[in-house]
């Protein structure tokens, strides 16, 4: 399927240059590492890239000045996969670090959003065509079903980043009518301004892990900020015994956010592979 959607894209913008990457890795193969990266993958949280980290090939964990980052390969790809931390600035400020750092020729990115209309359920997943934040700011996205009847579980439309977790339906709803938008998350319009301000081709990939009519439990607001570990571990104590209920709804998000991070996994790492050259 990402073999046909993304080639109009492809053929328009990013082909060129990445496959142009890939001739230069077959005739330099003793060219510095860091600069054998033809996508980054940008991530806020472990829990979204985790599904992809499991899946490619030759991994090597680097040290990084920001977020966490892991090389390795989709097929004959090499990409980089940076987990950046939650939050806009996070996103924002990795991007750039693995575009300075490793000159990739795309940057993709990926994670969680909640639904904002009845037609996008859990699990499916949005193609953002553009990005809007709380202001009203926009940034286009490349539309990478141009043509092309979408599959069953898969969007395309305007995706909103907001400053905060959108907790019930209410401002779910207020948000849609607010922004026409069919999803929210945090970071993606972050990632997008960065990479058009340094001229990197983007495209994003969203999987939704709560409904329109869904209410997530207070603690996740919390718990999503940028905390040690020991912090965190104690909001989950705090959470048990003020609302022994939370354990139960923490559990059954773990398990969303597993699944929802393998479905994401498995469209990013097709995505990817769109890229690589056709054999002759």
């Amino acid at each position: 399927m990402w073999r046909t959607v993304f080639r109009q894209w492809v053929q328009d913008t990013a082909a060129e240059a990445v496959q142009e990457q890939f001739a230069q890795l077959q005739n330099n193969p003793q060219e510095p590492p860091e600069a054998q990266v033809a996508v980054a993958i940008i991530c806020a949280l472990a829990m979204e890239g985790g599904g992809i980290e499991d899946r490619l090939e030759d991994k090597v964990w680097v040290r990084a000045a920001v977020g966490k980052v892991v090389l390795g390969r989709v097929g004959q790809v090499p990409v980089a996969l940076v987990t950046a931390g939650p939050g806009a600035a996070s996103v924002a400020e990795a991007t750039e670090a693995v575009v300075a750092a490793h000159r990739p020729r795309l940057v993709v990115a990926a994670g969680f959003a909640g639904a904002l209309r009845d037609e996008l359920r859990r699990y499916h997943i949005l193609l953002p065509n553009e990005v809007i934040d709380i202001t009203g700011r926009s940034l286009k996205l490349p539309n990478l079903v141009q043509g092309e009847q979408l599959p069953a579980g898969v969007h395309v439309g305007r995706l909103v980043s907001v400053q905060d977790l959108v907790r019930n339906p209410q401002a779910k709803r207020e948000l849609a009518g607010r922004f026409d938008a069919l999803a929210v998350d945090l970071e993606t319009f972050s990632v997008a301004e960065t990479c058009r301000r340094l001229a990197i081709p983007m495209a994003a990939v969203k999987v939704i892990t709560d409904g329109v009519a869904e209410t997530l439990p207070p603690e996740v607001a919390y718990l999503m900020r940028p905390r040690k570990w020991t912090e965190k571990m104690g909001a989950v104590v705090s959470a048990a015994w003020h609302r022994p209920g939370s354990l139960k709804d923490l559990w059954r998000l773990q398990e969303v956010a597993l699944r929802a991070g393998d479905i994401l996994a498995e469209h990013v790492l097709a995505l990817v592979q769109s890229l690589e050259p056709s054999s002759p």
